[in-house]
Parts: structure tokens; sequence; C-alpha cells
């Protein structure tokens, strides 16, 4: 159970990639024809690969699709030590540019795109404002939470937001009976009632891991996710964004929703930093747009590329 998608029958084929410090990171093969362009997503903190499931085999008609588990998250396992400098979001970075290292070694001179949501397009964004070209032919990041200044008029609303993503994350509850009670809970909860049920069942399957004792845990501990949500608040990528010299296609949720996330508000801010970026937003989403809306953004994504 250690390497986990939906079942590791929904993989095509799994490796593992070892970062520089030892942690281990799972990356599928969801599918998709053995000459097609190759796609690699990345997922949002506290999720896993197989949240993603039915969204990944919908692109596999598209493109040979890649998906990996970040540390904390998933199957990945990670070394001990502070947290904060386990789950730094440079940390986070360097283990994006090792798979894409590995999967470019694996796949020789295959064409190869990139669709990051939140967390990892977070960390696509920390790669390449560090001088690193990421080698895709096209970037696609859905919502990468770069977190304002100080004095951005949606800073009071982003700290606010951001502070209770890092108290709910501590608090979350950790052991459940199985994917199911999970999924019963969440669908009355929140932005999980928005999701598609398809989505939704597939996030519950790949979140839990069983236990000895015959229940199931989360993947990802409530420790490690509330401190991903604190390193991205405290991060400096904002400052460094005029420094990227790649052309990103951003995509945002709704800024008009009036219960929109923090990062859908400042997400023409950090595209109007971005030399050559493009935005595309999508109406009456949030942060987990894809969980609400996935044929929507599979549309977006297969139209910039």
């Amino acid at each position: 159970m250690r390497l986990r998608f939906l079942s590791l029958s929904d993989a095509v084929d799994v490796f593992e990639v070892e970062a520089s410090d030892g942690a281990r990171l799972p990356v599928y093969e969801a599918g998709g024809a053995q000459d097609a362009r190759a796609l690699l997503v990345g997922h949002a903190n506290g999720l896993a690969a197989g949240s993603y499931g039915p969204w990944l085999r919908d692109l596999a008609r598209h493109f040979r699709v890649f998906a990996f588990d970040a540390r904390g998250h998933g199957g990945s396992s990670w070394p001990k030590g502070p947290l904060e400098s386990v789950f730094a979001i440079d940390r986070l970075a360097d283990d994006l540019g090792e798979i894409i290292a590995a999967l470019r070694a694996r796949l020789g001179g295959v064409r190869l795109h990139f669709a990051g949501h939140s967390l990892a397009a977070a960390a696509a964004v920390r790669l390449a404002v560090r001088g690193i070209t990421l080698p895709f032919e096209r970037i696609t990041l859905f919502e990468p939470p770069i977190f304002p200044p100080r004095d951005a008029p949606n800073y009071p609303e982003a700290i606010e937001q951001q502070e209770r993503l890092i108290r709910g994350a501590a608090r979350r509850q950790e052991r459940w009976e199985s994917p199911e009670t999970l999924r019963a809970y969440l669908s009355t909860r929140g932005v999980f009632r928005t999701f598609v049920p398809a989505m939704l069942a597939a996030h519950c399957g790949a979140t839990l891991k069983p236990d000895p004792a015959g229940s199931c845990v989360l993947c990802c501990p409530p420790p490690v996710e509330s401190t991903i949500f604190a390193v991205h608040r405290d991060a400096d990528t904002w400052q460094l964004l005029p420094r990227i010299r790649q052309r990103f296609h951003l995509v945002s949720g709704d800024p008009s929703a009036p219960d929109r996330d923090w990062v859908s508000g400042a997400m023409a801010g950090i595209a109007a930093r971005i030399p050559g970026a493009d935005m595309d937003v999508l109406p009456g989403t949030g942060h987990m747009m894809m969980f609400q809306q996935p044929e929507a953004c599979r549309n977006l994504l297969l139209r910039a590329v």
C-alpha cells in the first residue's frame, strides 16, 4: 500500500524518484498512447495523484499522462526533521525538478507538457524564479498560491484565509473508518459539496491508507498539511515573479464569486508580474476547479497546448 494511486491496477506503471534528502516520490503513468505527447500533472496540498484519477483518465485520451505524489502525500515517504525544513517551498521545488529529470530520462525526446494545481503550480513557479528553465513545451498552472506582499490590497483577505487553512489543517481528523465514511462526511461540508461525485470519491480513496488497527488514516498527516500552508504564506515568491522568462498559461477561479478563495483574487496580480503570462478565468469555480468542472479544465488545458 506504500505506492498509492486509486489502486495499483489503475496505474499503467509506477516508478519512484529518490530526492537528495532521501524522500521517495512515486510517479504514476495514468494511461495514454505510447507515442502521444506526454503530460505531467501535479496536485494540491493535502491531496494526492489519485485524487485526480477520473480527470487523469480523461486526459489520457489526449496525452500520455503521468502524475506524482509530492512529499508528505499519497504513497510518498520523507525524512525526519523539522517540518518547516523538510517541507520548505524550495525543497518541494527541488523535488519537482528531480521528478522532471527522471521523467525526461525515461521518455527521451518526447514532447512534454506540465499541468500543476496549487502546491505543484507553486513549486513550478519557485523553480522558474530561481532561474531554472522548465523543459516543457507548455506550462499550465491552475491557481499557484503565490502569497501577496503586505502592502497589497488583498493581503488582509489572504492572511485571514491562509491562517484559517493553517489552523483547520492542523485540527483535521486523521483517522476514518473507510473512504466511504470520509466521502459521506465531506459531501456535506465546505468546498467539497461542490465536487463532482466521481472526483470526490477518487479523492477519498487516494488520500487514505489502511492502518494496523483496521481503520484508515490520512496519507498526508495534519501537521504536514498545516506546515505546507504556512510555508506558502511565508515565501518571498511574489517579489521574484518578474524574474520568470518562460511563458506560463495561468488558470484562475472566479474572482467575482462571493465565497472565492484569496488565490482567485490574487491571480490577476500574479499574471501581471510574470512577463509574457496569459490567463484564463473559469467562471463559477474556485481554487478546486478541476473537481468542480473537470471537463472545462480539460478543455482549457487542451486549448493551451
